[in-house]
């Protein structure tokens, strides 16, 4: 009986082996095979992580959880930012139809806005589904195209089927909404450190080789490149694969925004600004609750108030002083 005891004063169980069974999910679908291949499996698994924190911190409770505070706040306030980022309506300048039912989507961007090889972005698109976000890998470099961010997206899945029959249909499509978060990455640039580089790809993959060529515009007189490029198929070529080349474009609409950093160019000002503001705002509401409203009650002496209900006051406090200077500052 002792896995069922919610305990009021000490450890609970209960929240503990929530936390646990939440983590094991979690871990199991990072397994290469479930990763790669049920890649949506992967990425929805891992929204369990709020399940995890929670229960993990009405377990311990917040006097222990102090020690990964530092960590779980910069990660709350990152998240929160990027969450308002996904809420905001980009600014979708043309789709381009490739053969072989690929497509390429080219989003109006703000100069100050830089990204690095490798760099992905995750993108939704509400008119197929709300909660579906997929990434891809960005196409374009922010040196040689400062104002446009462009998107190559695969045949893969039917999230993408439904996106190509949209755009491919014959009716005269004047708008699509769309979602960005990101950039994000790059995963590694340990590359960067070798004078000499042998790289080889197929598909669509050759894009994250040309990223670290595409760097800057001033560098490729310097360039030493021997390209071998052949071109082949896995079967014929259809008469749709074989069609020519297709481009729409998308009239404006004034909602839609470029894609820009959330917080503006000074984003590490701001950044900073949000999150000192926010922590003494945190402190302050906490020790008035604490003086008010816990010692009326317990009297420092820790045996009456519940230290589940505790914990969930401190995560109510942290969730409101972030959202309210993050989104303050941010509108």
């Amino acid at each position: 009986m002792q896995m069922l005891k919610w305990s009021k004063i000490h450890v609970a169980n209960v929240p503990g082996e929530i936390s646990l069974v939440a983590g094991l999910v979690m871990w199991a679908t990072t397994i290469p095979g479930i990763r790669r291949k049920m890649f949506e499996l992967f990425l929805d698994t891992h929204y369990f992580y709020v399940l995890f924190v929670f229960f993990f911190i009405l377990y311990v409770g917040i006097n222990y959880s102090c020690m990964m505070l530092p960590g779980f706040y910069l990660f709350m306030v990152d998240r929160y930012l990027r969450f308002l980022q996904s809420r905001q309506r980009v600014r979708l300048l043309s789709a381009r139809i490739l053969p072989y039912e690929t497509l390429e989507l080219n989003f109006s961007k703000s100069p100050g806005l830089s990204n690095t090889p490798t760099s992905i972005m995750f993108v939704n698109v509400p008119s197929i589904s709300k909660l579906q976000w997929h990434p891809f890998t960005i196409s374009s470099s922010s040196h040689l195209e400062p104002e446009q961010l462009s998107l190559v997206i695969k045949s893969e899945g039917s999230w993408f089927k439904r996106l190509y029959q949209m755009l491919s249909s014959p009716s005269l499509m004047e708008r699509l909404d769309v979602s960005l978060e990101g950039p994000y990455g790059p995963a590694s640039t340990h590359f960067l450190r070798h004078d000499t580089l042998v790289m080889n790809s197929s598909q669509l993959t050759m894009l994250d080789l040309l990223h670290p060529l595409s760097g800057t515009s001033s560098g490729f007189s310097n360039l030493q490149l021997q390209i071998e490029a052949y071109v082949t198929g896995e079967k014929e070529p259809t008469t749709q694969n074989s069609k020519l080349l297709q481009t729409i474009w998308f009239k404006p609409n004034a909602s839609d925004a470029p894609i820009s950093a959330i917080l503006g160019p000074n984003s590490w000002l701001w950044l900073a600004a949000i999150i000192s503001s926010s922590f003494i705002i945190f402190l302050i509401l906490l020790g008035l609750i604490t003086r008010y409203y816990i010692y009326p009650i317990d009297h420092n002496r820790c045996q009456i108030y519940s230290y589940s209900l505790k914990a969930l006051l401190n995560m109510l406090i942290i969730c409101i002083c972030i959202a309210m200077t993050a989104s303050a500052t941010v509108l």
